[in-house]
């Protein structure tokens, strides 16, 4: 889904699956022996979730911002620009930033100089026409273990995923996937 050198959007609503699609995509990264650096905004990624889901931490470079934006624009910036890393992720939160289109396509720039995928997660799309594929995940519905009325657990979401950009492709597309409950160790 990501390719090196550019960028890929993930939005959706809280709750939408855009979250766990990053965590995949970390764990992916990591899990081929590449270098991947998440930058979250709010402070919120689940350090212990994302190693059950397979990210291999030491491989992950995790900058907390702290709720201010302006210093993970310029941390993604200074990161994507960086050579060694084979993933640049920003976890925008939700509220995210108005990125301007210079900026975009100066982090798309940067991108394609050190080869660096950039993926981009937020509620709403904000690297305009910079990004190579903006997807947009959406729940379709939660998935319960146990004997209803009772005993009720919850096992996993079902959610969609649609294509919302893709360069050179006119054709959008949708793509259901379920996401599982992971046990807590």
């Amino acid at each position: 889904m990501i390719a090196g050198g550019e960028i890929t959007e993930i939005v959706g609503a809280r709750s939408s699956g855009r979250t766990s699609l990053l965590v995949r995509c970390l764990a992916d990264v990591t899990r081929a022996g590449g270098i991947a650096t998440l930058i979250d905004t709010d402070d919120v990624f689940d350090v212990a979730g994302a190693a059950r889901a397979g990210v291999e931490l030491r491989r992950l470079l995790w900058v907390r911002c702290g709720d201010r934006r302006s210093a993970a624009l310029r941390a993604v910036d200074a990161l994507a620009r960086c050579r060694g890393f084979s993933l640049v992720a920003w976890d925008v939160g939700d509220v995210p930033p108005r990125l301007a289109l210079a900026a975009a396509f100066r982090l798309k720039l940067a991108a394609r100089q050190s080869g660096a995928a950039v993926l981009i997660v937020s509620p709403r799309r904000i690297a305009g026409a910079a990004a190579m594929l903006a997807v947009e995940a959406r729940p379709c519905a939660p998935r319960w273990d146990g004997v209803p009325p009772r005993a009720r657990r919850l096992a996993g979401m079902r959610s969609t995923v649609q294509v919302l950009r893709a360069r050179g492709s006119r054709t959008p597309t949708t793509e259901a996937w379920d996401l599982e409950a992971v046990e807590e160790a």
